[in-house]
């Protein structure tokens, strides 16, 4: 008789994932770490609907609030530096910091940058820290923030499945956003196909918000629950037409299989697929010595995307700076270069899609940010949190052609993979201040 999928894995009830026991007080206080939830959540709910709040903002005379998100993540850092950096002394949330604050004064000098360019560039980075300052904490350890999480990602894909039978009312409006025109809900189109949005009104960023906050999301539902949601899922994602969301939620339905079959072995085997999940950072760095100048569509039209980036976008960088700057390729060249941000200074004519997370960052901040990558690795052992590790696993395989500094949330998502792996610090802490007493101090919000 044959063995159905269901016999393979094992039972699963509808429950909450609940986070391994510790003896120690948490890292981050509870009203401290309620206030920073609500802060993430505010970034889940714009980008979820980025389009349509956009519009009706305008529409209301009230286009600044689009930024309240930003304006408290500012708040967080500082909160990040102090209590993660300076209080536990954590060694990566101190280079962390120091590569922050660094990259912010090189980019200033390097790219001369404008008021607008300079808080553009501290805005690009500052939802990681909101993800980062997570530490030993979770984004589904309350009711109504795995609620809310479920509700966002539901409406994502919802919003992709009802775009090609709606005509939604913010398509193609143009709006004025302190002096820069932005066109929202425009309609791209991609191989004669259209290239849906949904509520957030870009089709990348829809599809983002459908996949990764299920992959959060997906330990507090039953196994079937799962396999229903997958059919809704992978339907969006193909109206979007973005490939690597596709590919990435491939990738996720094997490792969510190959989790359940090792149930009792759960943790170690996420701790491995995040080990394995690094060996997808040194792709560019690869391809693009490889297969530079090469014609890839030759090979197939749809890899004409790989073809630009290997050939164009990823190298660019590179060898503008080796010609410009060479210190900077080991230094950086600061927060905003090469990114979004670039685009208001007097280099934005050399602004290029930098599609890939790592090598964004490391053109940002240089060897220091290499440096916070081997420390990731080398904690992971250390990292007990499988909703983190298998997070980090997908967005490493995701971040291969995004560049994940756009929407806000996946800059966060990120910083929330890599968050645990600021828990170390504390024996170093006590052997830096001489004493052997344990860190008795409390947060603003206090300890619970």
């Amino acid at each position: 008789m044959a063995t159905t999928i269901g016999e393979i894995l094992p039972a699963r009830r509808w429950r909450s994932a609940p986070s391994r026991k510790t003896t120690e007080a948490p890292i981050i206080g509870e009203r401290a770490y309620l206030l920073i939830l609500a802060v993430a959540f505010m970034f889940f709910f714009r980008d979820t609907l980025t389009s349509s709040l956009r519009y009706y903002l305008s529409l209301a005379h009230l286009s600044a609030a689009w930024f309240i998100p930003d304006l408290f993540s500012l708040f967080i850092f500082f909160y990040f530096a102090w209590r993660v950096a300076w209080q536990r002394r954590s060694p990566y949330a101190i280079l962390l910091t120091c590569s922050f604050l660094f990259s912010t004064i090189v980019g200033l000098v390097f790219m001369q940058s404008t008021v607008f360019a300079f808080v553009s560039s501290i805005k690009l980075f500052l939802p990681f820290f909101v993800g980062a300052v997570m530490v030993d904490r979770s984004l589904t350890a309350t009711r109504p923030a795995r609620w809310a999480l479920t509700a966002l990602f539901v409406a994502s894909t919802i919003g992709l499945l009802i775009s090609p039978y709606v005509d939604f009312p913010w398509l193609g409006q143009n709006l004025d956003n302190f002096g820069a025109v932005k066109q929202v809900g425009k309609i791209w189109w991609t191989g004669g196909k259209i290239r849906y949005g949904g509520f957030a009104g870009e089709s990348t960023m829809a599809a983002y918000m459908a996949v990764v906050p299920y992959i959060v999301m997906h330990r507090h539902f039953p196994r079937m629950v799962n396999f229903a949601l997958w059919i809704p899922l992978y339907i969006a994602v193909e109206l979007s037409t973005s490939k690597t969301a596709l590919l990435t939620l491939i990738a996720f339905s094997a490792i969510y299989i190959a989790v359940e079959i090792q149930r009792d072995r759960e943790l170690r085997v996420a701790q491995f697929l995040a080990r394995a999940s690094y060996l997808t950072i040194p792709i560019p760095f690869i391809l693009m010595p490889l297969m530079g100048g090469m014609d890839l569509t030759k090979i197939s039209p749809v890899l004409f995307s790989m073809q630009d980036r290997i050939s164009r976008t990823w190298i660019f960088p590179f060898t503008w700076l080796a010609e410009n700057a060479p210190a900077a390729i080991f230094a950086g060249c600061g927060l905003g270069c090469f990114t979004y941000p670039m685009e208001y200074t007097k280099l934005g004519y050399l602004i290029v899609p930098v599609d890939n997370f790592y090598v964004a960052t490391f053109i940002m901040m240089g060897l220091p940010f290499l440096v916070f990558v081997i420390g990731s690795y080398f904690t992971i052992g250390k990292n007990q949190s499988i909703e983190k590790l298998l997070l980090l696993t997908t967005l490493n395989f995701y971040a291969v052609t995004v560049q994940c500094y756009g929407p806000s949330t996946a800059t966060l998502f990120l910083g929330y993979a890599f968050s645990n792996m600021f828990i170390s610090g504390d024996r170093w802490k006590r052997s830096w201040r001489g004493s052997g007493k344990a860190d008795t101090s409390s947060d603003f919000a206090g300890q619970t």
